[in-house]
């Protein structure tokens, strides 16, 4: 019976969703064709790039290098640097990657995506570093988020144990990886563009018709888009409120890096509730974090 509320819920936000782009389809077209401008121009180079390379990198058996290197399972430490490079949703597609070579097991998979998510540390270092007077801020933002996720690693780490050496297999040919690592990375790329756009024009519709107090436009924007929710935060004077929010944004994620999240480990045992978890402890460590830095 509540299944069948809750789809009868989404249904009729939907029918009204259709109707408002409707009446609103300038606006809509318009948003959508800047969306996509920034998103290829910003987000797509990157992303498709450290996508690509990750999935070549595992299918020529980096990590068992690594773990053989180490003498102990290198997973952690790989997806660790990867998600770190790339920016989430990183973390969850370089964990499910890794659990489908059955390079890690699924307790391993809950445990990383529990605190792999990594904002894109170029993106605040650069873009977010502007709206305040002093780069120190936002140096201590990316300190701040990276740390909280550490501590949590720390904390849920699993009991040691001894790891054997991998076996390295034989490798399929280059022309008949590269194909695959592009197909790969492409889906993934779609998968973010999809549904990063899909929210950001549900924020559209909100803006058009409801006006918001200033901390209430601001926190309801960067829940459903995070990049706008970030950049309105300069409607705030107090620096130090400015960058608490920008940390509640950043470590939270947004709902659409939330539905990536739950599409990309869909079809596998990851409990997208470690995923949730991790983000509610990284919101509180960092903002504590942040606080002792930036008055130390």
């Amino acid at each position: 019976m509540k299944k069948n509320k809750k789809s009868n819920l989404i249904l009729v936000v939907l029918i009204c969703l259709s109707i408002l782009y409707l009446i609103n389809s300038t606006l809509i077209t318009n948003q959508i064709l800047r969306y996509t401008k920034l998103f290829i121009e910003k987000l797509f180079p990157a992303s498709f790039l450290f996508f690509t390379l990750s999935t070549l990198l595992i299918e020529y058996n980096a990590v068992e290098k690594l773990s053989n290197l180490l003498h102990k399972n290198g997973s952690c430490f790989y997806v660790v640097i990867m998600s770190l490079i790339s920016g989430f949703p990183s973390g969850s597609k370089y964990t499910k990657d890794l659990l489908e070579k059955n390079l890690i097991t699924e307790k391993d998979a809950n445990y990383l995506i529990s605190f792999t998510h990594f904002p894109n540390p170029l993106f605040i270092l650069g873009s977010v570093s502007v709206l305040f007077p002093s780069k120190r801020y936002a140096t201590t933002i990316l300190i701040s988020l990276i740390l909280a996720n550490l501590i949590i690693a720390f904390i849920k780490r699993p009991k040691e144990k001894d790891n054997p050496l991998v076996f390295i297999e034989n490798t399929p040919s280059f022309p008949k990886i590269l194909p695959k690592a592009i197909f790969s990375s492409i889906k993934t790329i779609l998968l973010i563009y999809g549904t990063s756009i899909f929210f950001y024009l549900i924020i559209t519709i909100i803006n058009q018709y409801i006006k918001l107090p200033l901390i209430e436009y601001i926190l309801i924007n960067g829940i459903f888009d995070l990049t706008n929710g970030v950049f309105l935060t300069s409607l705030i004077s107090n620096p130090i409120i400015r960058s608490l929010i920008i940390i509640f944004f950043f470590a939270l994620g947004g709902i659409s890096v939330h539905m990536q999240t739950k599409s990309i480990i869909a079809d596998t045992k990851i409990n997208y509730k470690n995923f949730l978890i991790g983000r509610i402890y990284q919101i509180i460590l960092a903002s504590i974090l942040f606080l002792c830095i930036i008055n130390w």
